[in-house]
């Protein structure tokens, strides 16, 4: 494959269904072609405000249907999408927007507080703001600047190797790692997720995942409109929402995380819905699904297909079959999705394990990162001798299907959100009470596990637990504040004096 843009997978679509529903959002319908028109008034847009092939154009942007326009406006024009979280604060913003540099900063007024913030700093140099939806405040209304272009655009030929995204993600040092996606990479995986899925133009999925992240992007999204399927997207996820969406659009698939089905299987009245809904398949990803779900999830709905993936492999992995095309296995993340990926658990020489043994996750294939963005060691380290060094501690079993065991590098998953303790702990240390501090993990049955603040106080200084989680919630992004803090007189510590999080974590495990 050669010189494909990302767009093409909604081009196509659009030359081959111009009429067929591509988009369901709060009851209001576009068609493929009415999808591919806004992406061209915003790529002839971009193009007007001189955004190059290259450039990068930063959407924080909620769940709202402005998010498909522009981020496939964006691929048409050769620029590069930067989406980000929009939960994060200006301090977490801020050092995101100085590393890529943007050209073009695209928001809507019911987050637009953040990044604003960023916007108004003169130091960081963002070229404009495009405010979606209605503004009258600084910046550009989208619905006066986009419309007096035209609705027809040549997307930008690219290169294999050209950059199509750059995801952010916090990294074990606390400093934001942009991970470089190419149109080869994300065009590759969202084919490979509709040849696992069997995807036709027939499927129409329910989805509630915030369109930032990569699974939405690729597994969802990609893997539906590259064969012509329509998509609902619900604005947030409530499993009555979902249910009723499932029901009202016949909906053929539901793409989620643990925490997504375990709020339906529990809401009153489920097994009245789940007579009317009828689903050829199901996904869950992000974190590992505890098996009790899984097991009430599966004897109401068609079985769910657990699976792995990675942002930095665009990001999907591994996957079990669909239902009826294979053995599903609980507590494994499955087999490659494709034969094109090829996985292995290596040892610390970079060696391969025997089968049974705990190994790193390494990842080969077209759907691998480009790199880090400007963090060439960084980018050596993660890929070197050609493969991703995930840093998760796997092992395989005889028939190939992959466990995920635990992480090399530190970090907690959370409802399908990593967090970085490292970012915390730096955030924690700038409390004028806070001596020492430590974030660790703890099992959690709905969330996979939450995050527990351990700190010592400085000699004389008072602090409760409330005031610790107020400072955090002011400063960082709701999902990575601690839902605990514990207090000691002092942390455990090695015999050559650094912070010992192992003894901690069982600490704080046992109550």
């Amino acid at each position: 494959m050669a010189r494909i843009n990302l767009a093409s997978i909604l081009e196509n679509s659009a030359a081959a269904h111009p009429d067929k529903v591509a988009l369901i959002f709060a009851g209001s319908k576009w068609t493929f072609k009415e999808v591919d028109e806004e992406a061209n008034l915003i790529a002839n847009g971009l193009r007007e405000m001189g955004v190059q092939r290259g450039d990068r154009v930063t959407l924080f942007l909620p769940n709202v249907p402005e998010f498909f326009f522009w981020y496939f406006g964006i691929m048409k024009a050769g620029a590069v999408a930067n989406p980000l979280n929009v939960m994060l604060k200006q301090r977490e913003i801020e050092p995101i927007i100085r590393d890529c540099s943007p050209r073009v900063l695209v928001t809507t007024r019911s987050v637009s507080a953040e990044p604003m913030k960023v916007f108004r700093n003169p130091e960081v140099g963002i070229g404009a703001v495009v405010v979606v939806g209605g503004w009258e405040g600084e910046g550009l209304d989208s619905n006066l600047w986009a419309g007096k272009y035209p609705r027809t655009f040549t997307s930008a030929v690219v290169d294999d190797d050209e950059l199509a995204a750059i995801l952010y993600t916090s990294g074990t040092t606390g400093q934001p790692k942009g991970v470089m996606l190419t149109h080869r990479n994300l065009w590759t995986n969202a084919r490979h997720c509709a040849d696992w899925a069997e995807t036709t133009w027939r499927d129409i999925t329910v989805c509630a995942l915030p369109l930032f992240h990569s699974y939405a992007l690729t597994h969802v999204l990609g893997e539906l409109w590259i064969e012509g399927g329509t998509v609902v997207w619900l604005d947030r996820f409530e499993p009555k929402g979902c249910l009723e969406a499932m029901v009202q659009y016949r909906a053929t698939a539901f793409h989620g995380v643990a925490t997504m089905y375990y709020a339906i299987v529990n809401y009153p009245g489920v097994d009245e819905y789940a007579k009317r809904i009828n689903l050829r398949y199901c996904v869950t990803g992000a974190a590992v699904t505890p098996e009790p779900i899984l097991r009430a999830w599966n004897e109401k709905f068609t079985p769910l297909s657990e699976g792995y993936g990675t942002t930095e492999a665009a990001p999907v992995v591994l996957m079990n079959p669909l239902p009826g095309k294979g053995v599903q296995k609980a507590n494994s993340c499955g087999v490659p999705l494709v034969p094109e990926i090829e996985v292995a658990a290596f040892d610390e020489q970079d060696k391969p394990v025997k089968q049974g043994e705990i190994g790193e996750l390494v990842v080969r294939g077209p759907n691998v990162m480009k790199g880090y963005w400007k963090k060439p060691e960084a980018s050596a380290e993660a890929l070197r001798n050609g493969w991703l060094h995930t840093g998760d501690m796997v092992y395989f079993d005889e028939e190939g299907y992959c466990y995920v065991k635990d992480r090399k590098k530190d970090i907690i998953v959370t409802g399908g959100f990593n967090i970085y303790p490292k970012e915390v702990e730096d955030l924690l240390y700038s409390h004028p009470t806070v001596a020492e501090a430590q974030v660790v993990g703890v099992p959690d049955l709905v969330k996979g596990e939450i995050a527990v603040a351990c700190i010592s106080l400085k000699r004389g200084s008072e602090a409760t637990e409330e005031e610790i989680i107020a400072f955090c919630r002011d400063n960082i992004a709701a999902f990575k504040v601690p839902k605990r803090v514990r207090f000691f007189d002092e942390l455990p510590k090695t015999a050559t004096g650094k912070l010992h999080k192992v003894p901690l974590r069982k600490m704080v495990e046992q109550g």
